[in-house]
């Protein structure tokens, strides 16, 4: 199987690094992109959402990132994320209570700009993160 070595990261944690995978879904600007070995060169700005890779193994890895940038170089694959969470560390009541806050406050009048895209951001993360499968 061939495979292509991906590393995962946030200022708060390393999830992988140059481990070998044979793909990777993962949430851009532009939407979801599929990496395989051999995949073209590329920079893209990740948006809020999840990603799937599969190991050398063949076991399916699934969890959420909070924007960042995405590089695929010389068939390795760099995820540099704001925040990582797997599947199994979310905890989908405080995520639906997460969602609730940030509705909450969305609805107030007087935010400016820069706190409506904020629980807007917070919102979207809540969201996503309540549709992982564990």
């Amino acid at each position: 199987m061939s495979t292509f070595n991906l590393s995962i990261f946030a200022p708060e944690r390393k999830l992988l690094q140059d481990e070998p995978v044979s793909s990777l879904i993962i949430t851009t600007v532009q939407g979801e992109v599929e990496v395989l070995p051999g995949h073209a060169d590329m920079v893209s700005q990740l948006s809020t959402g999840r990603f799937v890779y599969r190991t050398a193994k063949g076991d399916r890895v699934t969890g959420v990132i909070s924007t960042g940038f995405l590089n695929v170089q010389s068939g390795s694959v760099k995820v540099i994320a704001e925040t990582i969470e797997l599947a199994g560390e979310i905890d989908k009541n405080r995520a639906k209570q997460a969602q609730a806050n940030a509705e909450k406050r969305l609805i107030e009048a007087g935010l400016d700009s820069h706190a409506f895209n904020k629980y807007q951001l917070k919102l979207q993360r809540a969201i996503i993160r309540q549709g992982i499968d564990h």
